[in-house]
This record gives structure tokens, sequence and C-alpha cells, in this order.
């Protein structure tokens, strides 16, 4: 398998390879068909699959400089205690296909129930079958740290263990249904309060019993077809810039 993939990224031109990274639009990849490669869909899934049809299907296909725009747009309004304009998050976040609204992370680790999400992971990955998405980014495994913490309904536990064990469930049971996961956000990303320029300052033995440690639970234990990389920096360096990560 492995040379199979070799062979065909060597006949890859650089362009190619810059539009498999790059994707087309904010949720689907790059097609190749020129070397039998298919485009792949990718949606949010913190408690159901988010699939909007306006930004995945319709001429409306969003780049990030678009998702950036609106956001920091919305953000802009609400510090200054205004409306938001209507259309950009609304077409941002709405529109989107009928789905199962599911307990979210914390709920979920609150049950200690590995069965229970491994058949929740199985209902959200027919549910994808049916929508055409081939990854659910999810889930999403960073440290509670905080209550505060501006994406803490999402994550499990403040506890690694737990954290890991209930990932893992959840990734085997959409895994098994033929959907890929994209466990995240690794690592650090603790905080939402500018989560692309932060920097999480931690000392190894934390980062390491702490941090990673349910991203290395889950990782065992499941398998995830992919793993997303956080925003932040960690103890200086971008994330997805550091080798190491």
């Amino acid at each position: 398998m492995k040379s199979e993939f070799n062979t065909v990224i060597a006949a890859m031109t650089a362009e190619e390879k810059v539009a498999l990274l790059t994707g087309s639009g904010l949720w689907r990849t790059a097609s190749l068909p020129q070397h039998g490669i298919n485009d792949i869909v990718m949606t949010d899934g913190t408690y159901g699959v988010r699939y909007s049809s306006a930004q995945i299907d319709g001429s409306e296909k969003w780049s990030m400089d678009d998702f950036i725009s609106v956001i920091t747009q919305t953000a802009d309004q609400v510090s200054a205690e205004e409306p938001a304009a209507k259309g950009g998050s609304e077409a941002l976040f709405s529109a989107s296909l009928p789905a199962t609204c599911f307990p979210n992370g914390s709920s979920l680790a609150c049950s200690w129930d590995v069965e229970l999400v491994y058949r929740m992971g199985q209902a959200l990955g027919r549910e994808c079958q049916q929508m055409g998405v081939g990854i659910l980014l999810g889930p999403g495994i960073n440290i509670r740290r905080t209550p505060l913490a501006g994406r803490g309904y999402e994550y499990y536990a403040e506890d690694p263990v737990v954290s890991g064990d209930i990932a893992a469930a959840l990734i085997n049971g959409l895994q098994h249904e033929g959907v890929g996961a994209s466990l995240k956000h690794f690592a650090a990303n603790n905080s939402e309060y500018r989560r692309t320029e932060m920097d999480s300052i931690i000392e190894e033995r934390a980062l390491r019993e702490i941090y990673l440690a349910g991203f290395q639970r889950a990782i065992a234990k499941s398998q995830p077809w992919t793993v997303m990389s956080s925003y932040n920096r960690l103890n200086g360096v971008q994330t997805s810039q550091d080798p190491f990560y």
C-alpha cells in the first residue's frame, strides 16, 4: 500500500500536490481524477453532523478567508455592542441539512459509558454516509482546564484517561461505519481567546502527563484516520509548524 502511495505522489506535479493540501473551499478536498483521487467532504460534528449545503455544494463555497472575515466582523460588532449584521453569520451557520442533535462532549464523558458512546459514533457515521461526508471533524479532546473555556462543552473532561477512552469509543463507532474521524486539536488548544496567536507555555511533565496523554490513549485504542493540528503556539512554536507535533 505504501509503495502505491509513493508511486502516485511521485507522478504528481507541484501544483497538484498544493491543490491536494489546500483543498477546494473550506470543507472539501481537491479532486484529482487523473490520479484516481476523489474529493472528500469534511464537516463539523460537535454534537451532530453540521452539513451546510450552501458552503459545501453551492456556488457559495467558503474559503478560509471568507470564514475568518465573517467571524471577525461579527465579533467586532458584538464587542461594540452593536447588532450583528444579517447575512454573514447566518449564511455561515444556517441552511444546514436536518441532523440528529446528540449530547455534547461533557455530557458524554459524565456518562462514563463507552459502549453508549460507541453506538453514538455508529449513528453519527450512518448520518455522515447519508449526507456524503467522508470525515467528521471530531472528537475534540483538549483538557478542560477551566470552566470558562469557550469550547468546554465540546471537550470531554479534565482527566486525560476519561477523555482518551470516550474519544476512542466514539472514533471506533464512527470508523466502523466507514467514516473517518479527526481527533483534535493537537495540542494544548485550551482557550478560544486569540487562539491563533496565543502561546500555551507548558512544562514537559505537565504536557506529557496531562495535555498529550488523552491523545496518546485515544490513538492507541482507535487509530483515527486523521488528527487535526491546533491553532495556537505551544512553547513558542506554532503547532502546525513544529516537526515534533
